[in-house]
């Protein structure tokens, strides 16, 4: 089982999108997923429109248990969209968990997959700045996949990201413990392509620089937004062609 994370440390920068894309693309393609919406805004949970088995029975509850051995298979419900996609929701109060100083939460998460049957795991991670929820997501994940667009904030939200990522590595380190969390790279989504403003051409260069950004560039399609208000699958639409192409490839090189 492969554990992936999308991060930035900012907001508006295609994360949901690329945590959701990669779940569903993979999901298509016969592979058992699990997407883990551990965002308290619930964006991907809105998204694909589910909602949990009963109320309360969302990510949140993992994160409040101190013995959460299997809980992801409990939570998890059926997409809608893939026989082989499920997702473990979110609510808005799963960000009390920020305040929560309990012993060991930040390896609940991880504690929660245990026997889990799937294939492959999403967990579209919150813009924070590392934070319990963060530190969770570090813990349960083998690979990280930076999300940006190509704007100031999205080298920000990459950048802050991968400190928080380098710190994690570090006091890992500290501790004698093995920290296997391997970066995949940075998905730059929502690109215009024919009218590419100096600033977000810069900012591409830049991303390239890192010799971390992945090809290709998720192009910029009204469809996307469209149908994440009515919880739809854009790869469902001809118009949303080329943006399900683009994170085909990326899928290829970023889940084993």
């Amino acid at each position: 089982m492969q554990t992936i994370m999308v991060y930035s440390e900012s907001g508006g920068v295609s994360k949901t999108t690329t945590a959701v894309s990669i779940a569903a693309v993979a999901a298509s393609q016969g592979r058992k997923v699990v997407l883990i919406d551990l965002d308290p805004r619930a964006a991907a949970t809105k998204w694909l429109n589910v909602a949990p088995k009963s109320e309360g029975l969302h990510v949140g509850a993992i994160l409040a248990d101190t013995d959460p051995e299997g809980w992801a298979s409990e939570l998890a419900v059926p997409s809608g969209w893939f026989e082989t996609l499920r997702i473990i929701p979110s609510s808005r109060n799963v960000s009390n968990r920020e305040a929560d100083n309990s012993d060991h939460l930040e390896t609940r998460l991880k504690a929660s997959l245990i026997g889990l049957d799937t294939d492959l795991v999403v967990i579209d991670c919150p813009n924070r700045q590392g934070g319990p929820l963060t530190q969770s997501a570090l813990n349960a994940s083998d690979t990280v996949v930076y999300a940006a667009t190509a704007s100031g904030d999205g080298i920000d939200g990459f950048e802050g990201a991968r400190m928080t990522v380098d710190k994690f590595r570090l006091n890992r380190k500290r501790l004698g413990a093995p920290a296997v969390l391997i970066e995949a790279g940075i998905v730059v989504g929502g690109v215009k392509e024919t009218i590419m403003s100096r600033p977000a051409k810069a900012a591409i260069d830049e991303l390239r620089e890192t010799g971390m950004m992945l090809t290709p560039l998720v192009p910029d399609r009204a469809i996307v937004p469209e149908v994440r208000l009515t919880g739809e699958w854009y790869g469902n639409y001809r118009k949303g062609a080329p943006v399900l192409a683009a994170y085909e490839e990326i899928v290829k090189k970023v889940v084993r």
